[in-house]
């Protein structure tokens, strides 16, 4: 074989090497314990839904290998196809090198070469000691509910509860805005806008500026550049006017209830957290309606039945309307509702008390107002 031939081939080889790394920048390596199938699943997330990407076998040492091409850092998921995955976020020319357990694969055992993943591990560790410690929290009142001890237990664990809470908003604020990542977006739906409108000034231009082409921080920065020129209703503002029709078509007014304290109760029907604490709203609209104490509850339905139904089953008594807008309900703009269940207590002139309390803190705050 002559030099020229020999040359030629190696050339061919390099050319070869440099095309199959521009078609393939970034390479998963990774192995799966306990696997309940031999395959292997990468999609992508891609607005509402997940884009498959390939699917492999695992090797005989449970191992598996994927090769793709990533443009823009991305949020991908694995999978053995069942409804549970781990998220991953790749950037170009990652290399990861991940271990997971079948038996619970939304928690990575071990994360390399992309550091944008190896940020979701961390921080999802720590939400759920946050989480741990919220249940615990939960636990204890339940055994202490409808007994001697709630007063003085609950309220102790009402404060707990509280700076638990501000202490795992404080974390995620403080780590986003020093390692702005992709992986905050996961924790964005419990930071809420018009509470943390200074945070969001900060962290979305910077998001915007690091990531310009991504769908899901362009969203994040269109949601502050809509909601910054909003009122941040807090504590002594006036409660802006409710005038919603209630089930049986006539129109109900916030001022109507003038003289009272009132609950403002934002939920829905199709709102899980929102049906499973109505039972300990009814029994706080029980113990104190009679002093005084009174509930506006404002639906984020879409459909008159469903609304009606959910009242009836969960036996609401007291005032209800809905304009049946779901997001774009005119009373949740008007009071920045950005997730639900969302509350506001409003003092006997109609001026706000408090926003967002729940649970155990709600029923500390009106045991405060109404003195037992």
């Amino acid at each position: 074989m002559n030099r020229r031939l020999i040359l030629s081939i190696i050339l061919l080889g390099i050319i070869g090497g440099v095309q199959a790394q521009l078609l393939n920048n970034v390479s998963i390596d990774g192995s799966i314990s306990n696997a309940t199938t031999q395959e292997v699943y990468l999609a992508k997330i891609g607005g509402q839904s997940a884009i498959p990407l390939d699917t492999i076998k695992l090797d005989t040492n449970q191992n598996f290998h994927f090769d793709l091409m990533v443009d823009n850092p991305g949020f991908y998921q694995l999978s053995q196809g069942g409804k549970e995955f781990t998220m991953i976020i790749l950037s170009p020319n990652d290399r990861m090198q991940i271990k997971l357990d079948a038996q619970n694969i939304q928690s990575p055992l071990e994360v390399k070469g992309s550091w944008e993943t190896e940020e979701v591990v961390k921080v999802s560790s720590r939400m759920i000691a946050f989480d741990i410690k919220k249940q615990n929290l939960e636990e204890k009142y339940k055994n202490v509910y409808g007994t001697p001890e709630q007063d003085s237990v609950g309220k102790a664990l009402a404060v707990e509860f509280e700076a638990n809470e501000n202490d795992r908003i404080s974390y995620l604020k403080s780590n986003m805005l020093a390692n702005p990542s992709l992986s905050g977006l996961l924790y964005m739906n419990t930071i809420k806008v018009q509470e943390n409108i200074d945070f969001y000034a900060d962290y979305a231009p910077k998001m915007k500026k690091k990531y310009p082409e991504n769908i899901f921080v362009n969203s994040l920065y269109s949601q502050y550049m809509r909601e910054k020129g909003q009122v941040k209703l807090s504590h002594g503002d006036a409660a802006p006017e409710i005038s919603l029709p209630t089930p049986d078509g006539s129109i109900f007014k916030l001022s109507s209830l003038k003289g009272k304290v009132v609950l403002i109760d934002f939920w829905a029907s199709w709102c899980s957290p929102c049906r499973r604490a109505n039972p300990h709203v009814v029994s706080l609209y029980k113990k104190y309606h009679e002093k005084g104490f009174d509930i506006l509850g404002v639906s984020l339905d879409k459909t008159k039945e469903s609304w009606v139904k959910a009242i009836k089953d969960d036996g609401l008594l007291w005032h209800q309307v809905s304009d049946l807008k779901y997001w774009q309900s005119e009373a949740g703009r008007a009071y920045g509702v950005q997730s639900i269940p969302h509350t506001v207590l409003i003092d006997r002139e109609g001026n706000i008390i408090a926003v967002g309390l729940r649970d155990a803190v709600l029923e500390s705050k009106l045991e405060d107002i109404f003195g037992f």
